[in-house]
């Protein structure tokens, strides 16, 4: 049963620089982690920094609003693991548009067991672009997440069949060539994995790209090349990827920024059960960058939905990468209005 915070004090406040590092563990393109925090009595609001946006790759912010998505989902798990019960409220104030979901605690609650173990497995959870061990997910586990993301109102479409695989991995393989051979879209690259960027806890740096941009681009479902086709300073995983990765959609029922708001909570929540789990992930998203092509997919696997990530899923061989950079708390933590 849940009490009514009316006959006790609550001040969230304390609690702010805790919050604000959980939230700020979210997944973004490009670790572009476009948020904001701001803690109140009752409520932490999540805001987009648009300082942070990536208008190539990410034109009508979807992506962004994914990541927001993700990281409501891990405020809630962290007031939940508090012993409060949340209220999400998307967009509560008209007039401030990137004031993108506000979390108010409502009353006291004891976190289920469930929720203490995702939020424990945020420190495993990882971006892993190298190969996974030669293992299948096992169907149980399957099952498992798709329910994860069913729970968050999302969907998780399996690609399973030999068709499907080829048309899909097609789709990925158009999309990076083209995205390749696009200056602005390597210019934007360029900008999220250059040294500066990594130095202010931001980005991709060249220890998490992956594999080499010849291994990769030689996959079935080829990676993303981070280095834009060029050579790095820092030793890369020379490949192959393994053979027949994992791969899911996680689509959503719509695609407007409620539903990308909703998706990131979904993935966030896929990942988390993925990690506690022993499993990892990365993205093969390119064809999703593309208007045209996203719409191929969509075709392809006849989905109902919008698909919002395609998932690369498996188990790490070897000992877990680094985890990737983070802003400081002081940076991404806005004072109380």
């Amino acid at each position: 049963m849940i009490a009514r915070l009316s006959s006790e004090v609550v001040d969230l406040r304390p609690h702010a620089d805790a919050l604000a590092d959980v939230g700020r563990r979210a997944p973004s393109l490009h670790n572009a982690q476009p948020w904001a925090f701001r803690v109140g009595l009752e409520t932490v609001d999540v805001l987009l920094d648009r300082s942070r946006l990536l208008p190539v790759a990410d034109p009508d912010t979807r992506q962004a609003h994914l990541g927001l998505g993700a990281a409501v989902f891990l405020l809630r798990l962290k007031l939940s693991t508090m012993d409060y019960a949340v209220r999400v409220q998307p967009w509560p104030d008209r007039d401030a548009p990137d004031l993108v979901a506000r979390l108010t605690a409502t009353g006291r609650r004891s976190a289920p067991d469930s929720e203490r173990r995702l939020l424990a497995a945020v420190s495993a959870r990882r971006t892993i672009r190298t190969p996974f061990a030669g293992q299948d997910v096992p169907v149980p586990l399957r099952v498992a997440w798709r329910e994860d993301a069913e729970a968050e109102g999302a969907g998780l479409r399996w690609v399973e069949g030999p068709g499907e695989r080829i048309g899909v991995a097609a789709l990925v393989a158009a999309a990076e060539r083209l995205q390749q051979r696009d200056p602005a879209y390597l210019a934007e690259l360029d900008r999220w994995t250059a040294p500066e960027r990594i130095a202010e806890g931001l980005g991709v740096p060249p220890s998490t790209f992956g594999v080499t941009g010849t291994a990769g681009h030689s996959a079935v479902f080829p990676m993303r090349d981070f280095a834009g086709g060029l050579e790095t300073d820092r030793p890369r995983h020379v490949g192959p990827v393994e053979e027949h990765p994992v791969v899911a959609v996680l689509q959503t029922g719509g695609d407007r920024a409620e539903d990308w708001l909703r998706g990131g909570q979904a993935l966030m929540r896929l990942l988390l059960a993925a990690a506690a789990d022993g499993y990892a992930a990365s993205y093969l998203n390119q064809p999703l960058e593309l208007p045209g092509l996203r719409q191929q997919l969509r075709d392809e696997l006849r989905l109902d939905g919008w698909p919002q990530m395609i998932l690369r899923l498996g188990r790490p061989a070897g000992a877990l990468p680094p985890q990737a950079p983070r802003r400081p708390v002081a940076d991404v933590l806005l004072p109380p209005a």
